[in-house]
Order: C-alpha cells, then sequence, then structure tokens
C-alpha cells in the first residue's frame, strides 16, 4: 500500500497510532519480576520491554532540502527493547539485551519519508553474558563500544547531536568499533567510584561502501579498547576511552587493498546538580574519517579532532498535562587536520517540553557554519517512551 502523507499526519500516525496504544504506559514494562522461589526456574527471571517511537521533521534554511524525506517527515530513530536477567546463583547473573530499530514510515511503505532502499527494521544492539556484584560484567554480541559508554554518551544530550564525536562520524560505528559494535566481548568492573572497562573486537564480516558500487568495502581484522569513568561526586563523572581497530579497505574491481590501523582517543565530563546539566567532551581521530573518496589506498584521513558541549535547566510545572520544561543550548566543532580540507561548526538552541503519559515535544535550532555550506536547520522530534 503506497500514499502519502502530509508532514503533520505522518507525526500524529507515528505517534499516535503506536504511541497511544498505552497511554497509562510506564517508562519500562516489567512482564517478569525476579523473585527466586525454590522449585520454580521461572521466578529466577526478570524480563522487561521498553522503547521509544520518534517522528520528527528537519527543515534546512534556505530550501536545499525541498521535497526531502528529512523535510516531509521521517522516522528519528525508533526502537523497542527487551532485556533479561536471570539469576543463577550467589550475585551470578545471565543477562541478555536485545534492541531493534523500526523505520515506521519504510514498514507502512509511506512514500517519500525514508530514504530509499532504507531497512524497515535494524538489529540495533543484541548481545548476552554474565553480571556480579563481585566480579563485573561480561557481555558478548553488538552492544555499546567502550568509547560511547564513557565519553559519547555524556554529550549525546539532544537531537541533532554526535555531529563531532568518533561514533557519529566513522564508516559505521557498528563495524569499526566506535559506537554498536558488532562481534565485540566486553567486560566492566566497578573499582570503588572507578569503573574499569577493556574490550576485544573480533574480526567481522565486509561492510561495502554504496557509493562506489558495491566494489569498495571496509573490512575489520580485529581490535581493542580500554576506557574508565570515574565517578567524582554523585552529580559529577568524568570518563576517558581509547579504541584501536586493525582494518583493510579493499577494493574488488581492481583486486587491490590497503591495511589501516584506526585510532580514536577521547575524554568527556558531565555535570548535573539538581535542575542543571553541564557536560563537554571531546577526541581524537587518526585514520578514522573517511575523506569521501573512492580510493582504497587513501580513504580515511590522516587526523581530525572534534568537540561537543551541551546545557540544560529543567523547569518542573506539573500542570495542564505539562510536566517539565527544559530549556537548552548545545555545539560542536569537528576539524580534519590532514587528509582533506573540511571543518563544521554547529551552535544551538533548544526546547524540550515533557507532557503527561511520557509524551515529550522537542525544537532544536543549529547555526551552522562548515566547509561546504551546510545551512542552519531547525528540527522538530514528538518522542514517546514506554
Amino acid at each position: 500500500m503506497k500514499f502519502k502523507m502530509n508532514r503533520v499526519s505522518q507525526l500524529i500516525a507515528a505517534g499516535v497510532l503506536l504511541g497511544g496504544a498505552s497511554f497509562a504506559a510506564q517508562a519500562e514494562i516489567t512482564l517478569l519480576k525476579q523473585d527466586p522461589q525454590a522449585n520454580d526456574p521461572l521466578s529466577r527471571l526478570d524480563f522487561k520491554v521498553g522503547g521509544s517511537i520518534r517522528p520528527q521533521v528537519i527543515n534546512t534554511m534556505g530550501g536545499s532540502d525541498k521535497g526531502s524525506y528529512k523535510n516531509n517527515g521521517y522516522d528519528g530513530g525508533t526502537r523497542f527493547r527487551f532485556t533479561a536477567d536471570y539469576f543463577l546463583f550467589d550475585d551470578i547473573h545471565w543477562v541478555g539485551y536485545y534492541e531493534l530499530g523500526v523505520n515506521i514510515p519504510a514498514v507502512f511503505d509511506w512514500d517519500h519519508h525514508y530514504s530509499p532502499g532504507a531497512n524497515n527494521t535494524t538489529r540495533r544492539q543484541l548481545y548476552t553474558g554474565f553480571k556480579s556484584d563481585t566480579y563485573g560484567t561480561l557481555t558478548f554480541g553488538q552492544q555499546n563500544s567502550i568509547y560511547y559508554d564513557v565519553v559519547g554518551i555524556k554529550t549525546d544530550n539532544w537531537n541533532d547531536d554526535m555531529l563531532a564525536q568518533a561514533p557519529g562520524n566513522g564508516i559505521n560505528g557498528d563495524y569499526d568499533g566506535s559506537y554498536r559494535s558488532r562481534k565485540m566481548l566486553k567486560y566492566k568492573y566497578a573499582a570503588g567510584p572507578v569503573d574499569l572497562y577493556a574490550a576485544y573486537l573480533f574480526s567481522d564480516d565486509d561492510y561495502y561502501v554504496g557509493s562506489t558500487g558495491n566494489n569498495l568495502a571496509y573490512k575489520r581484522k580485529g581490535g581493542g579498547s580500554i576506557g574508565a569513568n570515574w565517578h567524582i561526586a554523585k552529580d559529577l563523572s568524568w570518563g576517558a576511552a581509547y579504541n584501536v581497530t586493525s582494518a583493510e579497505m579493499k577494493n574488488r574491481a581492481k583486486s587491490d587493498s590497503k591495511d589501516y590501523d584506526q585510532h580514536i582517543l577521547g575524554t568527556a565530563l558531565t555535570w548535573a546538580p539538581g535542575p542543571w546539566n553541564f557536560s563537554a567532551g571531546g577526541g581524537w581521530y587518526h585514520n578514522f574519517l573517511a575523506t569521501k573518496l573512492s580510493d582504497e589506498q587513501n580513504y580515511f584521513a590522516g587526523n581530525a579532532y572534534g568537540i561537543e558541549y551541551y546545557a540544560s535547566y529543567t523547569i518542573p510545572v506539573d500542570s495542564y498535562a505539562v510536566k517539565s520544561v527544559k530549556p537548552y543550548v548545545m555545539g560542536d566543532h569537528l576539524k580534519y587536520v590532514s587528509g582533506r580540507n573540511y571543518s563544521r561548526t554547529d551552535n544551538g538552541l533548544g526546547v524540550n517540553v515533557k507532557f503527561a503519559y511520557n509524551f515529550s515535544v522537542s525544537y532544536e535550532h543549529m547555526f551552522t557554519n562548515s566547509t561546504d555550506n551546510i545551512g542552519d536547520l531547525n528540527l522538530v522530534r514528538l518522542t514517546y517512551d514506554f
């Protein structure tokens, strides 16, 4: 079934049809609550479901995006998550997590509201492992990278973000180890106020770069990460992480290839006293950002760096179905030091209004100054959390 929808009806359909299915929904729903009883294996299981539905519109000023799916209204990252925790013995638990991304307009085949060729669904995360208060947590599968856990997440606070940090700028964060890393063995241990992390990245399948006719492929051969997150105080934490990935760029048309050692090193700080939230972070990227060339011998830029900042203040309302209003300022700067003449700086203003029944609306305006003359943009997102 194909039909066109205007921007307003797209937002209403995606946000209300699915989001409004349960007005009394909680931020997360517990289907099975863990309460171990003798001779009852199921009582050891805790099982939760949750998710977020996110229709949004982006308008680039100057009309450069007129008629685009983003300008018409599209899915801004709808996801559904399933969490399992099974008590084994002492303080040892088996854990599992699955997060599915759903492109609602693509599922319903709404013309001009999703990117051509976009998948209906995407596996965002899928991992399993064991956790213990004494020995730490060991998991394997596709999961958040250490870099994102301790650095990127601290400034991942607004909608049009991650424009200058490693998880949002590599060839593909699922493959290069920077974001939701595939085939990763990850360990976390709480040493007092400091969370220590280590990970190993196994070899992965080829990732074909579509813009080059599928002749150019990225191959992760291995890698690893370390990181630490220091909880300096209840509302203050500082994190740092380093990741190295051994990769190969292959050109099937020319039977040629080149090896790259990719490095990302970053740090970030977040401070959230009362209604305030301040965060800032930055990273250095070597052989990590693409040069936008169809050349395996020069695909990655030698060096680049990025910084991000965010500050917000939450005003409680609790009246007329409005729970709170949160104005915020945010920004970033990305700069290629070698391999490509490119830089981008964004500074913006935003506001988030939370309503009853887990609905919220965000508006953002970004002032952009970039080498490729990207226009300023306006973003509106409707969110329903459950």
